[in-house]
């Protein structure tokens, strides 16, 4: 039997190589904006046939005598608007022969594991099914694509100054660099002109619009700019996302219910990071003499991506993490149906930081890898879901995309880690605590023990406990604030040699390990330091 209607989905390809292309904030924040202008152009012309659209993907209900059309009409919007930008867009087959439901088969190996991560959706030719379906017409699309906008580059002539891909147009100079017609394209739509008043970039606007009263900053024209009131130039890269929202949408059995559901993400989500960008960076937002010290390059749906100042990454993470919990719980409370299993949503976030010249395409990267990670901490313990997060720092930038090569500079022998990364939220806010107190201590003092880590447990231990017995009065301080920052390793702690709980053991695959958040305090305590507002001691 033939429907009249049917589902169509969509998503955009490799969307932050489109995005992150260059390192120049104006092209960053130009693509997004055209991205953003592609989704509004996408709500305006299908209106009330448009489920979701958000974040680069969007599901709408069409008929289906018109679905191909819809289809391209789409696929033109987007190469319209970026040149180069593509997007994959299925549209369910009319009448499929939905498999019947059947009992749990005896499976083993990869079988089970691809028959447990879809166990969730019922098998009754339904909303939740029908969308299955399309997910897996999305994926099988996505690996088949052959052909994307192509604009030939030469093996001579002048390359664009930005992209480095495809031919520059001398008549087409931007900043005094001589750029391709898309980098022209994106600098022109994010650019941030002297003495223009204009906000740049959606969600930016969105945030001047709710706070525009308070703020004297200027939106900076790029990220030198940015990092100019601060001594070190370090940019960081915050990467955040709902944790278990595929499986959440897959439990969904009506399309109405489903865009209830959508808005209240999306909406919870801004919210929380205005709440969170603003109490943490309100201070400098209010000061004339200032640049803004953070760019919201996007919010889709659960998913948001923030360059700042690295003083303010960790305090900001925190932040949005305890208002995404309050934010998107509350609102979807109104929303659950009585098909769905009320678990409480969390999110997690990683944070690369690097140099400003480090390129913003290897932070994304790194930031995404480290994201992996906070995700695997959340769900360690599944009848007690937490938000989770983890940051990586690199103090000389390093040609790689991954983390795991790099984690190797915390590692010493087979056996011992001087970091405890990932955090749990609960753990995360006792270590911003810290180091807040660390960050009053003299910098000598936290170099001093840092390298001290390096040299083992014992040995770190003894010079450790003899520093803070010399300090005197100081000393009991030290003491209550080591105290307070073993309270992060209760729930993995197998034990912690020594009168102060520095290093802990702990089990991990296995394997009883030896690690320290104490050199993870250090380290958020010296990024505070480089806020413009702290004075640190001499």
């Amino acid at each position: 039997m033939e429907r009249n209607t049917v589902y169509l989905a969509g998503d955009v390809d490799a969307i932050k190589d489109f995005v992150f292309e260059t390192s120049s904030l104006p092209q960053i924040r130009g693509g997004s904006e055209l991205l953003q202008e592609c989704e509004e152009e996408i709500r305006r012309r299908f209106g009330n046939a448009v489920i979701y659209c958000a974040g680069g993907s969007f599901l709408l209900e069409v008929p289906a005598h018109r679905a191909e059309e819809i289809r391209k009409e789409i696929e033109g919007i987007y190469r319209e608007k970026t040149l180069v930008a593509t997007v994959t867009i299925v549209a369910e087959q009319n009448a499929p022969p939905w498999p019947a439901a059947s009992p749990q088969p005896n499976l083993r190996g990869w079988a089970d594991r691809l028959w447990q991560a879809t166990k969730d959706v019922p098998l009754d030719g339904g909303f939740a099914h029908r969308l299955a379906f399309l997910q897996s017409q999305m994926q099988e699309a996505k690996t088949a694509r052959t052909a994307a906008p192509f604009y030939e580059a030469l093996p001579f002539g002048r390359r664009c100054e930005r992209c480095g891909r495809r031919m520059a147009q001398d008549q087409e100079q931007v900043g005094g660099k001589s750029v391709c017609v898309v980098c022209k394209l994106r600098y022109e739509k994010g650019r941030k002109r002297e003495g223009e008043t204009e906000i740049r970039g959606r969600f930016n606007r969105e945030f001047w619009e709710r706070y525009g009263e308070a703020i004297q900053a200027d939106q900076p024209k790029d990220l030198d700019t940015m990092l100019q009131p601060v001594s070190r130039k370090y940019l960081a890269f915050l990467y955040a996302d709902g944790n278990d929202i595929g499986k959440l949408f897959r439990r969904i059995d009506q399309p109405n219910h489903y865009k209830a559901i959508s808005d209240a993400l999306t909406g919870g989500t801004r919210e929380a990071l205005y709440r969170a960008l603003w109490e943490t960076c309100e201070q400098e937002l209010q000061r004339k003499d200032r640049p803004w010290p953070f760019e919201i390059i996007n919010i889709g749906g659960d998913d948001v991506v923030v360059l700042l100042q690295a003083g303010y990454a960790w305090e900001a993470a925190v932040r949005f993490l305890e208002y995404f919990e309050a934010e998107v719980n509350s609102r979807l409370e109104s929303v659950w149906s009585s098909t769905e299993t009320r678990d409480r949503i969390t999110a997690s976030c990683g944070i690369a930081i690097a140099d400003v010249k480090y390129p913003v395409r290897y932070l994304e990267r790194l930031a995404a890898d480290l994201l992996k990670e906070a995700k695997k901490r959340a769900k360690e313990n599944p009848k007690d879901r937490q938000s989770a997060v983890t940051f990586l720092w690199l103090t000389s930038p390093v040609a790689s995309e991954k983390v795991e090569p790099l984690r190797g500079f915390y590692r010493i022998g087979r056996d011992l880690y001087l970091t405890a990364r990932p955090y749990t939220l609960d753990e995360a806010r006792t270590l911003r605590e810290v180091a807040w107190e660390m960050r009053r201590w003299p910098r000598a003092t936290r170099h001093r023990w840092a390298e001290a880590l390096q040299k083992g447990v014992l040995v770190s231990l003894n010079f450790i406990q003899y520093d803070v017995a010399r300090e005197g009065a100081t000393g009991k301080e030290m003491r209550e604030c080591l105290a307070k920052l073993s309270s992060v390793m209760e729930a993995r702690s197998r034990g912690a040699p020594g009168a102060l709980p520095i290093w802990h053991q702990v089990e991990e695959g296995g394997e009883i390990l030896w690690r320290t958040p104490l050199l993870d305090a250090l380290e958020l305590a010296e990024l505070d330091t480089m806020r413009p507002d702290v004075e640190e001691e001499e």
